[in-house]
């Protein structure tokens, strides 16, 4: 398998755009659970830089609601509520739909290769309970087809939905594990892939955001989560 290639390009990017788009990745694939406050002297620590480059990347993740900020306070990651993150899955579900059909027509054998090596990775990283891992290989595989679409501005615009909902599924593993329908929805969006099938691959890939969304919702509702993330217990 080639190796996995990162969502962003940083050579020409400033110190701050790159701090900016390293928090955004790591926001998306779930590495910041809802409740965690971002210290901004620890993440200069950490990125061996100066605050300043550190805050105007939180200030820019704020402005675009994938932390909040209150006066007086540590920028945070949003608590999910269910109501705002089936806006955010309903509003997904058409430009999901057009990215799989665009990229039925782009997508090359290669590249529908790297899409079954990427699920395959998935798997295995569900089977060791390597949670995180699990979802750096989905949200790569989802990448893979934005990109294939050959939209720029529905790449654009869809990962940022999954800076706003990365969060949301964090502590729901293993609850989530086994969450889709057999066939899984990426087997099934490979073969539509294969046979250049637009109708099946939109649908696969909108089945593969709602199998997985039910069960983001259910956990919510039957898990009251405290204003630092954390289940509050009955």
């Amino acid at each position: 398998m080639k190796s996995q290639k990162t969502a962003f390009d940083t050579t020409n990017l400033s110190l701050s755009q790159q701090i900016y788009e390293r928090l955004r990745l790591s926001l998306m694939a779930g590495r910041y659970p809802p409740g965690s406050r971002l210290n901004i002297s620890r993440l200069a620590q950490e990125f061996g830089v100066s605050a300043t480059p550190v805050r105007e990347a939180v200030v820019q993740l704020v402005r675009e609601q994938a932390l909040e900020l209150r006066r007086g306070h540590q920028a945070r990651v949003p608590v999910p509520e269910i109501a705002h993150y089936i806006q955010v899955r309903e509003t997904r579900v058409p430009l999901e739909r057009l990215a799989a059909e665009l990229a039925t027509t782009h997508i090359t054998d290669e590249g529908i290769d790297e899409l079954e090596a990427l699920h395959r990775s998935y798997v295995t990283c569900e089977e060791r309970e390597d949670w995180l891992g699990a979802l750096a290989a989905n949200q790569s595989f989802h990448f893979r087809i934005y990109e294939a679409s050959a939209n720029p501005v529905l790449k654009s615009v869809l990962e940022n939905f999954w800076l706003i909902a990365g969060p949301f599924i964090t502590n729901q593993y293993p609850a989530l594990r086994n969450a889709h329908t057999d066939p899984h929805p990426h087997n099934s969006l490979i073969e539509a892939l294969r046979r250049r099938s637009a109708p099946e691959a939109g649908d696969a890939l909108v089945r593969d955001l709602r199998d997985g969304s039910y069960h983001v919702v259910a956990w919510l509702k039957a898990n009251k989560l405290r204003a630092d993330g954390t289940v509050a217990k009955e």
